[in-house]
């Protein structure tokens, strides 16, 4: 923030999110939309993402903010083995 204690415009933007479909970059959505994919199965667990802010894409597995509950991982084909929370 500047010196007027007020948020910038980039800091009130909702970062834009970014996935691989192959080698093909995908995006912008917002992080809603990447939860629904990683929900409905287009986004896996070693899929590869990225966001505004972000130094490097990671995969979808290391991003908290994408990993379902446990109690939903549980219910996904791609996730049951996956640590709990």
């Amino acid at each position: 923030m500047d010196g007027t204690d007020q948020p910038s415009d980039s800091e009130l933007r909702p970062a834009r999110w970014f996935h691989l479909e192959g080698t093909e970059r995908r995006g912008p959505v917002g992080i809603e939309d990447m939860r629904e994919m990683v929900l409905e199965g287009s986004l896996l667990p070693d899929s590869w993402v990225w966001a505004d802010g972000m130094p490097d894409w990671l995969h979808v597995r290391d991003v908290p903010a994408l990993v379902p509950p446990r109690a939903l991982r549980v219910t996904l084909p791609a996730w049951p083995d996956e640590p709990a929370d």
